[in-house]
């Protein structure tokens, strides 16, 4: 591997055309820039420099070197930039993963505003419910995800990735405008035995069938969709009771649509998710964004800590 100091000292030499005037260039002494070419001569194994008149030219294996060592030191050069550009938030390109109700309530809030804070950062997005967003931050294909747990999954035991989390969201209850339960302000799931439920995505009807199950009965769950809209609509119409978090309701409250509280349904926890180690300072500043979003968003809604 060779010297990138030396590499830097050669190109100096050729450029300047003597040791001398190479080495007040480089601030150092001329017997530093001759140890210098001289090493490098030794690791190439043949001379890189002759003497000419009153300085030195470069040998035929001498400017070989040069051009490979300018295309080299620029590149580098290029990468410092780049990389201090990121580090000053100038640049750099963040892979975020977010479930369908994040998408819409707290990502494009939050995009906006690191958009104003850091116009250089580019941002893509790619919606995944939870578990399958944490699995792209574990396979790199994103840098974030931002996800969702009920008190009841499992802890994810990953040492490979870490979390940041946003808030607690309370879980209601949805019942048709019409349905004899609709009018009160906490119901029982005992009480819905019978019903016919709709639920949303596979972590989300897991919860769901935890919950019937710890009331003492098997929820019958007939529609199965992720479109918090869909849920509202079946519901409207009389099809079915179902659940959504409150961060569902307060994009969207149906018309016809009754919600209640009910004590068995508890919380989710609404976290983001990154790879473990440094987080590069443009993720920092997107998980930073979203945090800040899903707070604007608490105000005035059942969300909270």
């Amino acid at each position: 591997m060779l010297d990138l100091t030396r590499l830097r000292v050669l190109r100096e030499v050729a450029r300047l055309g003597s040791m001398s005037a190479a080495a007040r260039a480089l601030s150092y002494t001329q017997p530093a820039v001759s140890h210098h070419v001289a090493r490098l001569e030794a690791e190439v194994g043949t001379p890189l420099v002759v003497r000419h008149g009153r300085g030195v030219r470069l040998t035929e294996a001498g400017r070989v070197l040069v051009g490979h060592a300018d295309a080299v030191l620029t590149r580098l050069a290029a990468a410092e930039e780049e990389v201090a550009a990121i580090a000053g938030l100038r640049a750099g390109r963040v892979r975020l993963a977010a479930f369908p109700t994040a998408t819409a309530g707290i990502v494009p809030q939050a995009l906006a505003a690191l958009r104003k804070r850091a116009p250089g950062v580019t941002v893509t997005l790619v919606e995944a419910e939870p578990p399958e967003s944490l699995a792209l931050v574990r396979e790199g294909e994103v840098d974030v995800a931002v996800a969702f747990a009920y008190d009841e999954t499992p802890p994810d035991a990953d040492t490979g990735i870490r979390e940041v989390t946003f808030s607690r969201e309370r879980v209601r209850l949805l019942l048709p405008g019409g349905h004899p339960l609709a009018a009160e302000h906490t119901v029982e799931l005992a009480a819905l035995r019978g019903e016919t439920w709709v639920a949303g995505c596979e972590r989300c009807r897991s919860h769901l069938v935890h919950v019937c199950r710890r009331a003492g009965f098997e929820p019958h769950v007939a529609y199965a969709t992720d479109d918090h809209l869909a849920v509202q609509r079946l519901v409207s119409l009389g099809l079915a009771v179902g659940v959504l978090p409150q961060l569902a309701l307060s994009l969207h409250r149906g018309e016809n649509v009754a919600v209640a509280d009910s004590p068995e349904l508890g919380w989710r926890r609404l976290f983001a998710v990154a790879a473990a180690g440094p987080v590069p300072p443009a993720a920092a500043a997107l998980v930073d964004e979203l945090a800040a979003a899903v707070g604007q968003l608490s105000s005035g809604n059942q969300v909270g800590s």
